[in-house]
């Protein structure tokens, strides 16, 4: 049945099936349920774990049903819930199902045995439930007061007002919890705290069903028309979105139960009374046709109903006890993925075994069921007691190698572990009993699994991933400069996106690239180059080799669309996606990248500047401005003149508008030529390529023997033959495309592209025939590559570590600061396929790349703009640890210029290998030595002399009237009611030594990350990542001393986990430039303000102030911080908090409430004025004396009164 164009109803096949859904459900079977006809059906529910459909009559009876292989219902399970009371609800959970009547909650397992029932004095008229989490339940009923029940306690554990009518319905949603009451009012409750949210009203006379999908809320009830209650033909619907009405949709029928679809969202059933179903569409409402269908039950009123979670079946319940199944198949499912239902087992006879001959060992004897017997008795299968003796198992054999360089000390062995199976572990092999678990184990693996547990690599410690350990301080507990005794800055790797630690590394050791970026400022709010500017500024002050954390680089970093379009955003990809990425493809996508990235942002900044430059001209007062009589001609001439002016200078700029520091540096001017072989037109194209990819000739097996500058060669100025389109042919026709150098670049970037399989086997075997070639040389001249072992120092560790005291210790110890010796028994060591210098010629357009000889070396021919020499500066590797997913690293061995090194004079040490803050000098061997299964090479980089040599100078990009003019505060609201601080004036100025006041405060952006240790500790895997939220600066001096010049609110764009309000006093909306009115700023632009703090040589005072610098990213000189946290500390004892300390010498309560920067600045400056008056009167010992013990007297907390 259908409704055609007017209106009509018609009862045939539909001439275009594709408008609607009639011959969706059909009615398969009509079953009498247990207790009909005396009982009516009154709940139904198909369960949402298995494939059964739970019924409950009026007699309080529970009956269960299963489809059979043919498509008929057969009956599960049949129970008795309670005596006299009808079933309201019944709602499946994973370990059984719960039943609720007007004053019990049944909780049974599917099999019928009962596991508890709950009564109470509030369990009366008990009308509906929900589930709101595994073990936690929502009651309702004709009462004034909603449950909430724990399944796993089995008691109530709140009790929530739900006014005189109560509450007959709930249903859930993403949000909230909606309930409904049968005056037509529906409330939306918080799921935590049950508190009403919001409510609407829905009909004026009673409310008899709803249902909730995504942001619709649709009802169907009745309308006082009269004083009289009628049916209302149609259904109301909310968008809870804004919570207010849409357009209602009409019926056809009286509603009187109504639910969504489940798999089909925009689709809904209604159902009348009378057994009319109506299946609507809440998306297409202009829809001529309608769905209906009749439950066959004549006499009878329909109860209840329900739809299967996969939409494929639905069933109704009627007052005469029948259940009406209707399905869209003959064997439908009732969900997606069901658990299978466990059925009782059949009871064979033994005559129907089937027989067996006695050899027959294919039979499974088991199937047989053995006899009652008593234990005295025994079988015939019983084994013979000679057969069953303990006998315990013989140990293995001691390795032959273990044995052989086993040194005894008394009756203990000593010996080196030859790493032929893990440790603390001893393989046992059955092959005399017909059952090897070595080879059955290795046919049960994959053979990707088998690819990488087929050997054991041993990675050298320097190049495996160091796991910080956090303490209960967090990671001030952790011994860096353990790893790191070379003087320069390491990167923290605890940070989302900070695989790019090695590349940052390897940009600032770049002398003309960190010039130009600690130069370089602008207003842009993420600027990539700003950030990697100021972060190269930490790396350039460091401190007791503490590694700096590059937190505002990564953060500007994540809001790049392009980076994220590029995939370079792992924070943005779940767990499973972050163990798939190969971080060799990514490194190289982040360096072609950054090198973009930054050479559009300072050629905008550029030509940012030349703009200012040539529009800031003063007023200079012009007749020619001004309409008058005469100097027309003047006037005329003026113009054209600033006509020729404005057509020079846009000539000039456009000739540099593509030129940036970056282009200077790493640019390589290419003509890219495409020529059709068919019509010979040609198309030429400039560019400049900023990093180079290399391009293995796999499909070339002719040549076998290919060097590293031919490949670089064929890289630099690639040639082949594609389909093109062709202007002049006007198709898609052949194309030889070329690409010409026309220029040498500074510095030569370049991507291996090892990240491909192919790639790696070519590069492998180059490798290979290198050292076949140098074997064969060694063999040709007689002489033993071991034969200067013996004057190399050991690399083995000392015995007596950093106790040594011996003089001229040939073992290693971890105080030397020397590279590990090259190992001369490895010919791959030694003899390496990628050059160290290689010389590249550029004459008639055609590129000459050759390794730099010896003789080239002697040559006193200098660079030109056509041949140059380069040395390789810097190696990204990628370290491929198979012992874990999380282990795999990126590393940096770079040859440090001499402008970098603190010990001039000492030449081999220029290499150093950066592992996140792990740092060591290496040889310079190592540079090039690659064990592809490990060490694979990722980027490198060639430097000619010039950039290697360079010492560029650097322009101070901070002055006093940029940082501290009043900037614009960037809330909606202008923040002008929000501002409490009176900013610096123009004769106000800051000299070193001056006191400043900070003080910051925080939110979290990730909670910490623990796991629950063997011994029941709780053990910090990854710190929580902290945003700042509110910097502080306060006067120290002068006339205005104590009154705040900076009070700035950072905006953040991503998302606050806490906002820590009880200890910040930050609120949520406070960082929101739509909503905040506090006078709100960018980072940047605070950031700023601080760096030139600290470059004037002012002395900040604060409490606690390095985990504030550490948060912001900014690395103070220890002579230019005065923390009173350490002021006021005795060795071996805690640290005490502001608070107490502001109570004890100032008599002054701080932080009654919350915190607030301006006021914990104030404090912390007078404590510091009181520390050198107590320092000026040497009270100091005596005073942290009476401190400690009146803090042990109160347990170190401010008294109340």
């Amino acid at each position: 049945m259908y409704f055609d164009n007017t209106g009509l109803a018609v009862v045939a096949p539909s001439e275009n099936p594709g408008l609607g859904i009639d011959a969706d459900y059909v009615q398969t079977s009509c079953i009498l349920a247990d207790g009909a006809p005396r009982f009516g059906v009154s709940a139904l529910t198909f369960d949402k774990v298995e494939e059964l459909l739970w019924m409950g009559n009026q007699g309080g009876h529970v009956t269960s049903y299963y489809l059979t292989g043919n498509g008929e219902m057969q009956k599960y399970t049949s129970f008795q819930i309670h005596a006299n009371e009808e079933l309201r609800q019944i709602l499946t959970i994973e370990d059984g199902i719960l039943a609720l009547t007007p004053s019990t909650l049944r909780y049974q397992m599917r099999r019928g045995i009962p596991i508890y029932t709950h009564t109470s004095v509030n369990t009366k008229e008990m009308q509906c439930m929900l589930q709101l989490t595994p073990s936690r339940i929502l009651l309702g009923g004709q009462q004034d007061k909603l449950i909430d029940y724990n399944l796993e306690l089995g008691k109530e554990t709140m009790l929530v007002d739900a006014g005189e009518a109560g509450c007959v319905m709930l249903r859930p949603h993403s949000r909230f919890v909606c309930a409904g009451n049968p005056l037509g009012h529906i409330e939306f409750r918080d799921p935590n705290t049950l508190k009403v949210e919001h409510n609407i009203d829905t009909h004026t006379g009673s409310l008899s069903d709803f249902d909730v999908q995504g942001n619709l809320l649709v009802t169907c009830g009745f309308s006082n028309r009269h004083n009289n209650l009628t049916v209302d033909r149609f259904l109301m619907v909310y968008d809870l979105r804004m919570m207010r009405a849409v357009s209602p949709m009409q019926t056809v029928l009286d509603p009187f139960f109504l639910k969504f679809i489940p798999s089909i969202s925009s689709r809904l059933a209604v159902v009348s009374a009378l057994g009319q179903v109506q299946l609507l569409d809440t998306i297409a409402l202009a829809e001529p046709r309608l769905c209906l269908l009749q439950i066959n039950n004549p006499g009878a009123m329909c109860l209840t109903f329900d739809i299967s979670s996969n939409s494929q079946a639905m069933a109704f319940g009627d007052t005469s006890g029948h259940i009406h199944f209707f399905a869209t198949s003959d064997n439908p499912t009732f969900n997606t993925f069901s658990r299978s239902t466990e059925f009782a087992e059949s009871i064979a006879r033994v005559h129907e075994f089937p027989s067996f001959g006695i050899d027959d060992y294919s039979y499974p004897l088991s199937v047989i069921p053995m006899p009652v017997v008593p234990p005295e008795m025994p079988l015939a299968s019983d084994w013979p007691p000679y057969l069953v003796q303990k006998v315990y198992r013989k140990p293995p054999a001691i390795d032959p190698e273990i044995l052989h360089t086993m040194k005894m000390q008394g009756p203990i062995g000593y010996a080196p572990n030859p790493r032929t199976s893990r440790r603390n572990q001893v393989a046992y092999y059955f092959g005399n009993n017909g059952y090897n678990i070595a080879n059955s184990t290795r046919t049960m693996k994959s053979p990707k699994h088998q690819e990488e547990n087929s050997g054991f690599i041993a990675i050298p410690k320097r190049y495996r991933k160091v796991d910080v350990r956090y303490s209960k301080l967090g990671s001030d507990e952790f011994q860096f400069d353990h790893y790191n005794k070379t003087g320069f800055s390491g990167l923290e790797a605890t940070l989302p996106n900070s695989y790019c630690n090695a590349m940052i590394q390897v940009l600032y050791f770049t002398e003309p690239l960190r010039a130009a970026l600690l130069s370089h400022l602008c207003s842009k709010e993420f600027c990539l180059s700003c950030e990697l500017g100021f972060l190269f500024h930490m790396l350039s002050n460091p401190f007791q080799n503490q590694p700096c954390q590059p937190g505002n680089f990564l953060r500007a970093f994540r809001t790049v669309p392009e980076a994220s379009a590029l995939s370079l955003i792992l924070s943005d990809l779940h767990a499973e996606a972050k163990l798939k990425i190969d971080l060799s493809a990514l490194i190289q996508s982040w360096n072609r990248f950054m090198l973009h990235q930054m050479h559009v942002e300072l050629m905008e900044t550029r030509k940012r500047i030349e703009e200012r430059r040539l529009n800031r001209k003063p007023f200079i007062y012009k007749e020619t401005d001004f309409p008058s009589i005469s100097g027309t001609r003047e006037r005329k001439t003026t113009t054209d003149c600033t006509e020729v002016v404005d057509v020079d200078v846009k000539l000039e700029n456009e000739k540099r508008e593509d030129n940036s520091e970056i282009s200077q540096l790493f640019g390589t001017k290419q003509l890219q030529m495409n020529s059709c072989l068919k019509c010979s037109y040609e198309v030429r194209k400039e560019s400049i390529l900023l990093a180079c990819n290399l391009v293995y000739p796999t499909s070339e097996p002719e040549r076998e023997e290919w060097s590293f500058c031919d490949i670089l060669k064929r890289s630099l100025c690639p040639q082949q033959t594609t389909p093109a389109w062709c202007e002049q042919c006007a198709k898609f026709t052949p194309t030889a495309q070329s690409r010409i150098l026309q220029s040498l670049p500074k510095l030569l970037a370049v991507n291996t592209g090892l990240h491909n399989y192919q790639h790696k086997q070519f590069w492998q075997t180059q490798m290979d025939k290198v050292v076949i070639k140098a074997t064969k040389l060694v063999l040709d001249s007689n002489s033993s590559p071991l034969s200067t072992a013996s004057s190399i120092t050991s690399s083995k560790p000392c015995r007596y570590g950093d106790n040594c005291s011996r003089p001229g210790c040939r073992f290693r110890h971890s105080f030397d600061n020397t590279p590990p010796s090259v190992p001369t028994n490895n010919l791959y060591c030694s003899n390496n396929w990628l050059p160290h210098e290689i010389v590249m010629t550029l004459k008639d357009d055609k590129l000459d790349v050759r390794k730099l000889e010896e003789k080239d070396k002697q040559e006193s021919q200098s660079n030109t703009d056509t041949r140059k020499k380069y040395q390789l500066s810097s190696v990204v590797c990628y370290v491929n640890d198979q012992s874990s997913a999380d282990k795999r690293n990126l590393v940096a061995l770079i040859k440090v210029p001499d402008s970098y090194l603190q010990t001039r004079n000492n030449e081999q040490h220029k290499w150093y290998l950066f592992n996140d803050f792990n740092i060591c000098p290496v040889p310079a061997q190592e540079a090039v030595w690659f064990s592809l299964d490990w060490k694979v090479p990722c980027v490198l980089y060639y430097s000619s002399p010039e950039v290697l040599e360079s010492s560029s100078e650097i322009r101070h990009p901070l002055s006093r009237q940029d940082v501290f003019t009043e900037d614009a505060c960037i809330a909606r609201s202008g923040g002008t009611s929000g501002i409490t601080f009176t900013p610096l004036a123009e004769n106000e100025v800051l000299k070193a030594g001056d006191l400043v006041a900070m003080d910051a405060e925080f939110v979290t952006l990730n909670q910490e990350e623990a796991e629950l240790r063997s011994d029941g500790k709780m053990s910090t895997v990854k710190p929580s990542q902290m945003s700042v939220a509110r910097i502080t600066c306060i006067r120290g001096h002068g006339r205005m001393e104590g009154t705040p010049f900076i009070d700035d609110y950072i905006s953040t764009q991503e998302q606050v986990v806490d906002y820590l309000t009880k200890f910040s006093g930050i609120k949520p909306g406070d960082l929101d430039a739509n909503f905040s009115s506090k006078h709100l700023t960018t980072l940047k632009s605070t950031y700023t303000k601080l760096r030139f703090l600290q470059d004037s040589g002012v002395i900040f005072v604060g409490h606690g102030l390095k985990n504030d610098f550490r948060v912001i990213n900014l690395v103070v000189p220890p002579e230019q911080i005065a923390d009173t946290v350490q002021l006021f500390h005795l060795p071996h004892h805690r640290m005490v908090s502001l608070r107490f300390l502001a109570w004890h010498f100032l008599g002054i309560k701080i932080q009654s409430e919350t915190h607030d920067s301006v006021e914990d600045a104030r404090a912390a400056l007078q404590l510091y004025k009181k520390y050198k008056q107590l320092e000026a009167q040497n009270k100091v010992g005596e005073a942290l004396a009476e401190l400690y013990e009146t803090g042990k007297l109160l347990n170190w907390k401010v008294p109340e009164d």
